[in-house]
């Protein structure tokens, strides 16, 4: 049966395509089918030894990313981080203080912070002109961090390059100082998951949220942050029959 590329080295055909939509909705799918492909674009091996997208796609090994839930972890995260390098820490503070995806995060630059209240862009995936507040602790790391900056560099430039870092470095920087620390089924998604997640927590606002992440629906929003499943897991933890 003739398959489709659905996202850059995933192919499915339309019945294995409709199913996946089905079980995990378009949000969640999408961000199953990027993190396969990612990962087959980092180990070339890894894309001939895949003989089914689909069961790659549906296996345990393909769980989604999630939220840290503990914050004694955020601050160890931070900590691992700032051991190695500021950018490093900085990343991650902006991402789980702002919401931002990680693909709009990375090509910011100085002018974009610096002495604003908002970070006002148009968001990469939706085409949307958005504005994130910074909240004044993060106003007042920004100015420590860009302090010896010019307003054209970028907040996440590499350091051989004045380029901003890939995505895939930005992944593999964060993904091992979650291992170090001990955060399991962590991604790039991680950091917008963990905003949202303790966004929730204190306002119990989905409405609010969901218009944040420019979500259709607050199922999708809560789903996205773990928090149905979290549900899921309370109601069943003191059940028995």
């Amino acid at each position: 049966m003739e398959k489709t590329e659905y996202t850059t080295n995933v192919f499915l055909t339309e019945g294995e395509y409709m199913y996946l939509l089905s079980k995990y909705g378009t949000y969640e799918l999408n961000l199953k089918m990027e993190e396969l492909s990612r990962s087959k674009q980092n180990d070339k091996k890894r894309r001939y030894r895949i003989k089914s997208d689909y069961h790659a796609l549906i296996s345990k090994g393909m769980q989604t990313v999630q939220p840290i839930r503990d914050k004694f972890l955020i601050e160890a995260m931070k900590q691992e981080l700032w051991k190695h390098s500021y950018r490093n820490y900085f990343l991650f503070v902006m991402g789980i203080n702002t919401g931002l995806r990680i693909s709009d995060l990375l090509p910011l630059r100085v002018t974009d912070v610096r002495d604003q209240t908002h970070i006002v862009i148009r968001e990469t995936k939706t085409r949307k002109n958005k504005r994130f507040l910074i909240n004044l602790e993060l106003r007042n790391i920004i100015v420590d961090y860009t302090k010896h900056m010019s307003l054209d560099d970028y907040l996440f430039a590499s350091h051989k390059t004045d380029f901003p870092i890939k995505r895939v470095q930005a992944y593999k920087i964060l993904n091992k100082a979650a291992n170090n620390v001990g955060i399991p089924d962590f991604g790039t998604h991680s950091l917008r998951k963990t905003f949202g997640f303790w966004h929730y927590t204190m306002h119990k606002n989905v409405a609010l949220l969901q218009d944040i992440f420019n979500h259709s629906s607050p199922d999708i929003t809560l789903r996205y942050i773990g928090i149905n499943q979290d549900i899921v897991d309370k109601s069943l933890e003191h059940f028995s029959l």
